[in-house]
């Protein structure tokens, strides 16, 4: 009997710490790999709308419209080595319309770059995208040898004459999948009772971040995009922080910022050049 309850307890706390670390790469996971949401104000551009999906001043793609008549169309074109997804019908290349939760990554089977424009919706009857409301463009993203995913949220009239673009997120962790219509809901849930703002964001040189509650010996981590601490601040308090940009390269980073070993805020943050 003493033999069975020694295993027992051997296993039970095995269990527990398996639990235990398995909560920690989870919670770990949340942090590290974030879907970047940016909602905009809906645009409808005259012409021509250019997208940059990570918000890094560079355009990554281009939707615009034109033509006359039954030959008016929206198109998209990718900038650099940047894709869509959707099928070669007819000796025109369609983008998909997605619903929301279909996911968008490697294994979407087609991806077409700047070589070969897509045609969203022309006249009333070709492409995915005639009349669409509230579908999803699939975007394949490069950045140096870096490979992201994302999406762009857009709708189109039934005669192809107009189109509006709503949001459009991506997923910063190197070739992981996202959902379509999935948004950054790891940062928002911690952020949006926390802070009141970061300003400027983008920034140089400087910024500085304004909180809702009164700190108290906080701290403040600083990750790169690879979920890297890249800089810690310790013994922070009041409700204003000011934050230098020093040697940090130009770029996108997260800021934890914890209280009691709680935490309170994590945000994605700017740098430019």
């Amino acid at each position: 009997m003493l033999v069975v309850l020694k295993t027992k307890n051997i296993l039970h706390k095995r269990v527990t710490i398996l639990s235990i670390l398995l909560l920690l790469l989870f919670a770990n996971s949340r942090l590290y790999s974030q879907i970047i949401y940016t909602d905009i104000p809906d645009a409808t551009p005259n012409a021509t709308y250019s997208l940059d999906l990570n918000n890094d001043t560079v355009v990554d793609f281009i939707i615009y419209f034109g033509g006359s008549g039954s030959t008016i169309g929206v198109m998209c074109n990718p900038q650099n080595n940047n894709a869509y997804s959707g099928n070669f019908i007819n000796g025109t290349y369609l983008p998909w319309a997605l619903s929301t939760s279909n996911p968008i990554c490697a294994s979407l089977a087609t991806w077409y770059d700047f070589n070969n424009p897509g045609t969203l919706a022309l006249g009333t009857n070709i492409g995915h995208w005639v009349g669409a409301s509230d579908k999803y463009l699939a975007l394949k993203l490069i950045v140096g040898t870096n490979t992201y995913y994302g999406w762009a949220r857009i709708d189109i009239l039934s005669n192809s004459a107009s189109f509006t673009i709503k949001d459009y997120a991506y997923e910063s962790t190197p070739n992981a999948c996202i959902q379509s219509g999935q948004n950054s809901l790891e940062i928002s849930e911690y952020s949006k009772n926390k802070l009141y703002s970061i300003f400027p964001n983008p920034f140089k040189f400087s910024t500085t971040i304004q909180t809702k509650s009164n700190l108290k010996n906080a701290c403040l981590n600083i990750y790169n995009s690879n979920g890297q601490i890249v800089r810690q601040e310790n013994n922070l308090s009041g409700h204003t922080i000011f934050l230098s940009r020093d040697a940090l390269s130009s770029g996108l980073y997260f800021i934890k910022l914890t209280e009691e070993n709680k935490v309170i805020a994590i945000e994605k943050i700017l740098i430019t050049d």
